[in-house]
Parts: C-alpha cells; sequence; structure tokens
C-alpha cells in the first residue's frame, strides 16, 4: 500500500506482477516476459489498471530477464524491488535491485535499476546485486526484510547440492539493500508431510512475514509440491493430498553469523 502519488493523503494497493509467456522444456512455469503493476482502490479493492514496467525489449534473451518483484521494501522515501533471472540451465538464480521513490511503483520512467556500481533508467544496463555462482545464488521467489541496521535475504538453497535445493532454506545479510550481500549463512530444513515418496516431496517460496513479527521472531511461510519423476505429472498426487499443497509456518529469529 502507498501513496496514490508521492505525497498524496489517499492511498492504493499495488501489486507486483510476474508476466510469463507459455513454454516448455526448461521453463515449465512459463518464458521469463515482462513485469508489471496493478493497482487497485481502496477499500473495494477494484482493479484500476496495469502497468507494464520492465518489458521484454529491455533484455532480448529470455534467460537474462529480469521479474522483479520478489520483495518490496519501503526505507525512507524510496520502494526497493528485489527480482531475479531464470537461467534455464542453472538452478540457481542472480538477485537484482530496482528502486521507486514512493507512489510511482505504477510509473514506469521513475524505476531506476542497480548495476551493480550505480542506479541506472535503463533496464537492461542492471546487474546482479549477489551474482550466482558456487554455493551463492537465489530462488526465483524469495523475501527481504529490514531486522535492525541489517537487511536479511532468505531464499532456498540452490547454491547447495541438488537435494539441498528444495529442501533448505538459507540467508544472507547486508548492510543496505545493494550489498555487498554477505553468506550464504546457516541451513534450515523446514518440516515436510509424510508421504509414500518423500524423496519427492519438495520445499520452496520461502516468505518472511514482518507485519507478524513478535519477541525478535520472524514469521516464515513456505510452500510444499511434489516433483514426481519425470514424465509423471503431479496433478492427481497432489489433487489426492491436501497436505502435499498448503502453505506452512515456523517461528524464526536470526542470530550471529556462525551460530
Amino acid at each position: 500500500m502507498e501513496p496514490r502519488t508521492p505525497g498524496a493523503h489517499e492511498k492504493v494497493v499495488r501489486v507486483l506482477l510476474w508476466n510469463r509467456a507459455p513454454g516448455t522444456g526448461p521453463w515449465i512455469s512459463g518464458v521469463p516476459h515482462a513485469t508489471e503493476v496493478a493497482t487497485l482502490s481502496l477499500p473495494d479493492l477494484r482493479l484500476e489498471g496495469i502497468t507494464q514496467t520492465v518489458g521484454p525489449a529491455s533484455v532480448a534473451d529470455p534467460g537474462r530477464r529480469v521479474l522483479y518483484g520478489a520483495a518490496a521494501v519501503r526505507d525512507g522515501g524510496w520502494t526497493y524491488v528485489f527480482g531475479s533471472d531464470d537461467p534455464p540451465s542453472s538452478p540457481a538464480s542472480s538477485a537484482f535491485l530496482a528502486r521507486v521513490p514512493a507512489g510511482r511503483l505504477g510509473d514506469r520512467g521513475s524505476w531506476r535499476y542497480r548495476d551493480g556500481d550505480r542506479w541506472r533508467r535503463q533496464a537492461g544496463r542492471a546487474g546482479p546485486v549477489l551474482r550466482a555462482g558456487g554455493r551463492r545464488g537465489v530462488g526465483s521467489a524469495f523475501t527481504v526484510v529490514r531486522d535492525g541496521p541489517a537487511w536479511v535475504l532468505i531464499t532456498m538453497d540452490t547454491g547447495g547440492d541438488g537435494a539441498a535445493g528444495m529442501r533448505a532454506i538459507t540467508s544472507y545479510w547486508s548492510c543496505s539493500p545493494h550489498g555487498p550481500w554477505h553468506g550464504p549463512n546457516g541451513r534450515l530444513t523446514p518440516p515436510r508431510p509424510p508421504a509414500p515418496d518423500p524423496q519427492h516431496v519438495a520445499v520452496y517460496n520461502p516468505q518472511i512475514h514482518p507485519e507478524f513479527t513478535a519477541n525478535g521472531e520472524f514469521l516464515l511461510s513456505y510452500d510444499v509440491n511434489w516433483l514426481g519423476p519425470p514424465g509423471v505429472p503431479a496433478d492427481p498426487r497432489v489433487n489426492g493430498d491436501v497436505e502435499l499443497y498448503r502453505p506452512r509456518f515456523l517461528r524464526v529469529r536470526t542470530g550471529p553469523v556462525g551460530r
């Protein structure tokens, strides 16, 4: 929720959307296409319109396109919007950063993109603030919050071994939204529902909900899915067992690195 325009008393809800085109092969969830912002009125949540803020023309290669909106954090007069690319040959993505003045999320011309050293007008000039490689990297869905003076990024441990990539959660920290990001730090393996073939039960999409922080503990949600052997459709298994596809919640507390 933000002012309709900078400094305005009236508030609206702005929702960051990932637009994916139909795809196959490595992009079973769709080929990365564009980032959009939907504006909804208050209090009735009527859709007023959808604006494309980052279009496909900014980067020709779909594997290098960045979809923004994994996380959005307000700090001072800015909204910092985190996103990631979706390389087809790697389970790990790089994290990217844009910023927009408060009240202008739906204004394409107000977006600025971090290129590693400074802010750029052109989305195609963006560079990763956390580059994938080795044990480092983020999933396509991750979360960023403030914890006192620190910025904390929570993601699946995609830089670990293949089995851990869809089972374990890890974190990074920084003193600023654009880094440098330190980590990965620690590994949390959240509970999964019992299943006849637990090796195919995946955990993904960790999200911190800071509005429900209590006593220094963050509320973290995560999703569970069933990813069967190649060629075996997941729909019958997921639809037949509600326990395999419902969000779950944990309370987590950050601590010193190494503990």
